[in-house]
Formats: structure tokens, C-alpha cells, sequence
């Protein structure tokens, strides 16, 4: 027997199976435009290598990939754990490739300008402004910065997309490998001081440092920026180096762009102001101390990467002594920094 089906239900189900079918295939539209790695007419797909062995032993977790046609400008922009290769969907001729460690959110003291170019794409340093000891500098082109994360970056222009002439994809070949190198650099001060039992904690900073890196690898000009970058008091390390003597050193550390493009190496071109709280905890000694003939870039050695920069200065004038019940240390930050005793010391 035959059941009796009422043609509004035909009709429903029949413009349900049109909206499903649409669905479908809006869905399939949408999935295959958000991935550059897919077939699409008229390009082709292609592999880039990316190497990161240059880095000094870091590995990044992930990476960010950016692909600029060499005519039409048309980019890609990738973003992919896999940080060993990438497989794009690209256009046929000539590509500026350019990679990055980790994507643009995932640094608190970096941001990116410029990317829409590889000529103009840069890093630069986040001004901070949460200091409780340092003024911001008077020069309009400057100013306080956060220390930036470790960031590597490059730039090559690809060998030739080609596509056959018969619309058919050919077989997927490497048309360029990028060999990142870190565009930040590590600061290492070292000062030597007498009656180092007289000291209770130190805070400082360096004027006149990059503010901004290309990520092609170039040092930026950006506008003439510089920044001052500060080495707080829980930053610095205190240690006698004479078991017969009151002799010992006070080091600290400093990640940043390194130095500006054109610096001249003189001295007035970099300031490191040292602050040297005594023992007492009221007075504080401050030592501005010329350094820009002094920074500069060491020859990579095992234990010495090429970022790494060394300064190492001694104070000539020895702590004035203070009694035996004040006692010393470091890495203690005090509020009642109140008694200054600011002079310029030549080294």
C-alpha cells in the first residue's frame, strides 16, 4: 500500500537539498581561498626552505612567512609550526621571501611596520613608559625602551615560478632556502669596583642604541630614533674577585637592536649612566660614562656568539667606605633613593 505524501513536504525537502548543496560548495569556495598551500589556475606550487642553524642554537617554535611578487606585489602571508619548509600556492616569476621567529602577537616588546613591503618591513622596540627612576630623554627622537625578545629574521629574492603550458601543475621544487640570523644582540657590562662591600644595589641604562631593525637584516635608520634601554637593580650580579682585596665587579645584561645606523663610534654617542646605591641605603652614587667608542660587536667564538656584545669598564674612584654594621649586597631594590650625588666620571 502506498502512503499518500502531501507535495509541500516534496517541496520542502527539495529546497533543503538545494540549500545543503550550496552550503557545500560555499564552504569548499571559503576553504580553498584561505589556503595558499592549495592548487588555484594559473599558479603554481612551490617550496621554500627555511634554516635556522645561524641562530646560535635557538629554534623557534613556529614561524611567519611573507611572499611579495617581484612585479605585481601580490603577497602571501603564512604562518606555520613547521618551521623546516613551507609550500605556497604562488604566481609564476620572481618572489622576495621573507621569515620571522614565531608570528607578530606573540611579542609583548616588539611591533612590525612596513610589511607590506620587504624594502620597508622592520622590527622596532615598544616605548616603556612604567620607569620609576628615569626620565623620558628630552631629544624628540628619543626614547625609553622595553628590551626587545630575541627575533631572527631574512630576506632572498626566489628563483623563477613557472607554470606548463598546459595548466598543469609541475612537480613542486625549492626555489629558495632563507637562513634566518637574530637581529637582536645581548649587552653584557662588566664594572670592576673597589671596596665592593660598600655597595648595596645598582640600576642603569645606555642611551643612543638602535630603536628599530630591517628584517632583510639591515640596520634602520627609523627616522633617526634612537633608544634608551634600562638595566633595573634585580638585572645586576655582585661578586668579590679577590679573596685579599675589597675588589669586585657588578655585571648586567641587555637585549637590544644594537646600534644605529651611522654611528660614528665616538663617545658622546652612547651614555652609560651607572647608579650605586651604598650600603647605607640613602646614598646613591651616579657615574655618567661616555661609551660609544668603546661598544662593539665580538668575533664569534664558542663561547662568545656574534651578538654578543662585551663592555668592560672600571671604575677609577673606590666606593667611599661605609661602617661595618651596614652590610652589602645587590639585587635589592629600595625606595628612599633621595640622597644624590651626581658627577661626571671620565674614563
Amino acid at each position: 500500500m502506498s502512503v499518500p505524501v502531501h507535495k509541500h513536504i516534496i517541496q520542502a525537502e527539495a529546497h533543503n537539498s538545494l540549500l545543503c548543496a550550496l552550503l557545500v560548495m560555499l564552504c569548499t569556495a571559503a576553504a580553498s581561498c584561505d589556503d595558499p598551500s592549495g592548487p588555484t589556475a594559473g599558479k603554481s606550487q612551490a617550496r621554500i626552505d627555511v634554516d635556522w642553524s645561524g641562530c646560535g642554537g635557538y629554534v623557534p617554535s613556529g614561524m611567519t612567512i611573507m611572499i611579495h611578487h617581484d612585479t605585481s606585489g601580490e603577497n602571501t602571508r603564512i604562518i606555520d609550526n613547521d618551521i623546516t619548509s613551507a609550500t605556497l600556492n604562488m604566481s609564476p616569476g620572481r618572489h622576495w621571501a621573507t621569515v620571522f621567529n614565531l608570528t607578530e602577537d606573540e611579542f609583548d616588546n616588539i611591533r612590525f611596520r612596513g610589511l607590506d613591503s620587504p624594502e620597508t618591513a622592520e622590527a622596532y622596540a615598544r616605548e616603556y613608559a612604567g620607569s620609576r627612576w628615569h626620565d623620558r630623554p628630552l631629544a624628540s627622537d628619543s626614547y625609553v625602551a622595553c628590551q626587545p625578545e630575541r627575533l631572527a629574521a631574512d630576506t632572498i629574492l626566489t628563483a623563477e615560478v613557472k607554470t606548463l603550458p598546459d595548466g598543469t601543475q609541475p612537480e613542486i621544487k625549492t626555489i629558495g632556502t632563507l637562513h634566518p640570523q637574530l637581529l637582536t644582540y645581548t649587552l653584557h657590562l662588566s664594572v670592576s669596583i673597589e671596596n665592593i662591600s660598600s655597595l648595596r644595589a645598582t640600576r642603569g641604562a645606555v642611551s643612543g642604541l638602535a630603536s628599530a631593525r630591517r628584517l632583510s637584516g639591515d640596520t634602520s635608520d627609523s627616522h633617526g630614533a634612537t633608544v634608551t634601554q634600562l638595566i633595573e637593580s634585580d638585572c645586576w650580579t655582585c661578586s668579590r674577585t679577590s679573596a685579599s682585596s675589597d675588589l669586585g665587579v657588578i655585571k648586567g645584561d641587555i637585549r637590544c637592536f644594537g646600534l644605529p645606523a651611522g654611528h660614528k663610534g665616538l663617545p658622546d654617542e652612547n651614555i652609560f649612566e651607572l647608579q650605586l646605591l651604598l650600603a647605607d641605603g640613602k646614598t646613591v652614587l651616579r657615574h655618567d660614562i661616555p661609551i660609544g667608542h668603546l661598544i662593539k660587536t665580538s668575533a664569534p667564538l664558542p663561547d662568545r656568539p656574534a651578538n654578543d656584545i662585551y663592555l668592560e669598564l672600571h671604575l677609577d674612584s673606590a666606593l667611599p667606605p661605609t661602617g661595618e654594621d651596614a652590610g652589602g649586597g645587590v639585587d635589592v631594590w629600595f625606595s628612599d633613593w633621595d640622597d644624590y650625588e651626581d658627577f661626571n666620571m671620565p674614563i
